[in-house]
């Protein structure tokens, strides 16, 4: 189980420093793009792609370079690394990535409900039960938390932020 664990933490980190990497490659172009260092033309559209791939992939090598290095470290260094660099802060906010994925998906299964329930219930009344039934799943979730093992709150968390971006 914490070989499961360990995998789960490389490939959810690599998958998260690909995407860093895509994004600050996109920053980069837009910035280029902005203060008139590439040209917005036809040119600069067919030469985007492959550069925000590179640096995704850069990205992505970069996550798995320091996911096996941590990975390989005995179980002190590790600790040591993660409350260095994530910390206590840093875990719950990781953490945070399951209630949200509960909360988006809520929203996508229900979203079209919504205009029933305002119909019947009223804009207001109808705008205060979703912040409720909100509140209430961070509530659960922040309950659950303290009694899921310390070694799974990383890799949860993870998962979570994964599946909000499918």
């Amino acid at each position: 189980m914490k070989n499961l664990s360990r995998i789960l933490s490389i490939v959810g980190f690599s998958i998260l420093s690909g995407g860093f990497g895509l994004g600050v490659t996109w920053l980069i172009v837009a910035f280029l793009v902005k203060f008139h260092v590439l040209k917005n033309n036809d040119y600069l559209l067919s030469i985007i792609m492959p550069i925000l791939i590179i640096g995704g992939i850069v990205g992505l090598i970069v996550g798995i370079v320091v996911s096996i290095r941590v990975a390989k470290a005995d179980p002190e260094t590790e600790k040591a690394i993660e409350n260095k660099y994530v910390g206590e802060g840093g875990c719950f906010y990781i953490y945070f990535g399951a209630p949200t994925f509960t909360m988006v998906a809520l929203t996508f299964l229900f979203g079209g409900k919504f205009e029933k329930l305002e119909n019947k219930l009223g804009t207001a009344t109808s705008t205060y039960l979703t912040l409720g039934i909100f509140l209430a799943i961070l509530t659960i979730s922040l309950i659950l938390r303290e009694h899921v093992p310390k070694n799974f709150i990383i890799p949860i968390g993870i998962i979570g932020w994964l599946l909000n971006l499918w």
